[in-house]
């Protein structure tokens, strides 16, 4: 496999381990405000969503599955992410958590298409 090819798809496998090994903390960070913890998520997974696009962009296929595959590889991680808090002691799986996670991936998908369209006017 060519080097670029590897070099597009490091960042999503060090993202992934990134969130995994966080996650398996039992120690939390320390929330400066009440919605902190959501916005740490919001801004994590919106880097983690950028890191799918840019792995997806190395596989042959349409803009736009790469797009719905970004949302879809994105949520479900988030959601196992969540389901394996539930086993960490001291953490627990947030319904809202998963919210933010993926409101931050759908961000990253949006603001990709919103680039791509300033790009490339019709």
């Amino acid at each position: 496999m060519r080097m670029r090819v590897w070099i597009a798809r490091l960042p999503v496998l060090l993202m992934s381990a990134g969130i995994v090994w966080v996650s398996n903390q039992s120690v939390t960070v320390p929330q400066p405000f009440s919605f902190a913890d959501k916005l740490y998520h919001v801004l994590a997974y919106a880097v983690y969503g950028w890191t799918l696009l840019l792995a997806l962009r190395t596989f042959p296929l349409a803009s736009r599955q790469q797009l719905v595959l970004a949302l879809s590889i994105g949520f479900l991680f988030a959601a196992s992410d969540e389901l394996h808090q539930a086993f960490v002691p001291g953490r627990t799986a947030d319904l809202l958590d998963w919210v933010a996670d993926a409101v931050g991936i759908a961000c990253a998908v949006g603001l990709t298409i919103v680039r791509k369209e300033h790009a490339c006017p019709k």
